[in-house]
């Protein structure tokens, strides 16, 4: 048996759930670790089932405590950040012992990358379930031919544990460069602008043509992912969670730009497909 731990906020537990579909493959007594997510609270806690009720389930569950000291008696554990780079050479290889267990976020395509139309096909969203405001949005969008998507990562980023890191790479300066790039390739764009701090993003990104989505919040936050689907084109920041609004975007001329490096103290190589362009950044000392 090969476990694997679901964690983390929605674009984590997409890259998780990747992850899985690939090992599945491969090795079909391959299951996912809910056992965490019970206690969970951070973010909306697990959303995937909710999000996409057609996904099969195809877990396994039981409590804390006792998942340690199984984990501890009968699994070897394999710790993703311990591995070499993004491949699934280190991970889907055969090994002795039966029973393994796969912890990280695996942040990256090459993870599932010979399943990627059956990932995209996994995580797609259902109209339906999205608010009315959010349903009218999407008909201008997908009526849009320079419809650019922007995204705007600050509130847990603005801790400074987290500021050190993560929060500070994506600054003004990265927004202008990105929007100078558009602006080369796209007349006239316009620019839908996702963001947990409005207010900041309206007083500091002076955009002609820009439209601000503020009603989202909460477990209505995933539309915002499936808007930023249906633009033409992406600014992303370093964020897993308009990651895969870019990554989802069908559009075989999307123009997706992304930060050059998403910590400001390690690499973060084979994060962003080769296509998508990658603009250097400079860490900044204060939020």
């Amino acid at each position: 048996m090969r476990l694997i731990k679901m964690t983390g906020g929605l674009g984590n537990q997409m890259f998780i759930y990747a992850f899985y579909m690939q090992m599945k493959r491969r090795f079909p007594n391959t299951r996912i670790d809910l056992s965490d997510m019970a206690h969970y609270h951070v973010h909306n806690g697990y959303e995937l089932h909710r999000l996409f009720p057609h996904l099969p389930k195809d877990e396994f569950r039981i409590g804390q405590k006792a998942k340690k000291i199984v984990e501890f008696l009968f699994f070897n554990t394999i710790i993703e950040r311990k591995q070499n780079l993004a491949t699934l050479r280190a991970v889907e290889r055969r090994r002795l012992w039966p029973f393994i267990y796969f912890k990280g976020f695996y942040q990256s395509e090459r993870y599932f990358e010979p399943i990627a139309d059956e990932v995209r096909e996994a995580f797609t969203f259902s109209e339906s379930l999205a608010g009315a405001r959010t349903r009218e949005l999407l008909s201008q969008i997908k009526a849009s031919p320079t419809a650019v998507s922007l995204h705007v990562r600050r509130g847990d980023y603005l801790e400074p544990k987290v500021w050190r890191n993560t929060g500070c790479v994506c600054g003004l300066q990265y927004y202008h460069d990105s929007v100078r790039y558009i602006e080369q390739y796209v007349t006239s764009p316009h620019y839908y602008v996702f963001s947990d701090d409005i207010p900041w993003a309206t007083a500091n990104l002076k955009l002609r043509n820009a439209t601000f989505v503020t009603w989202n919040h909460g477990q209505d936050s995933w539309q915002d992912m499936m808007l930023m689907a249906a633009c033409r084109h992406n600014i992303i920041c370093n964020s897993t969670f308009s990651w895969w609004g870019a990554w989802l975007n069908p559009y075989e001329e999307k123009i997706v730009i992304a930060p050059e490096r998403w910590s400001a103290l390690a690499d973060t190589p084979h994060r962003c497909p080769p296509s998508w362009i990658q603009i250097p950044v400079t860490p900044i000392l204060q939020p």
